[in-house]
């Protein structure tokens, strides 16, 4: 039996595929985030009020863009480990700290009003 050889595949930038490991983790974040805001928006038998709507908006919209910047940083990486380049950015980490706390307020300020 004579088979004609196909395409070599892709090598393997990263051993452990941490890159693809992260970006699971992104959307897993993202998904839970979804499930909490949807979760704010379901009334449970009674009317919302704005204010107790809006966070539940929030999240959702949060969800979406945690899963959109997973997508955009596992592209980020793939692409500068590719080039030899260095992946850590200060600036990205110092950011997404700060973002990371948007989620907790708004669960405190949910449950507190």
């Amino acid at each position: 039996m004579n088979r004609t050889p196909g395409p070599e595949p892709e090598p393997v930038l990263d051993r452990g595929l941490q890159a693809e490991r992260t970006r699971l983790a992104w959307s897993r974040t993202a998904l839970s985030l979804a499930v909490i805001g949807a979760l704010m928006l379901h009334p449970f038998g009674r009317h919302l009020s704005l204010h107790q709507i809006i966070p539940g908006w929030v999240m959702l919209i949060f969800a979406g863009g945690t899963w959109w910047y997973g997508g955009h940083r596992y592209r980020m990486v793939v692409g500068r480990v590719r080039a030899g380049r260095s992946i850590a950015s200060n600036r990205h980490v110092q950011a997404f700290a700060w973002l990371c706390l948007v989620p907790a307020v708004i669960g405190v300020w949910a449950i507190l009003t």
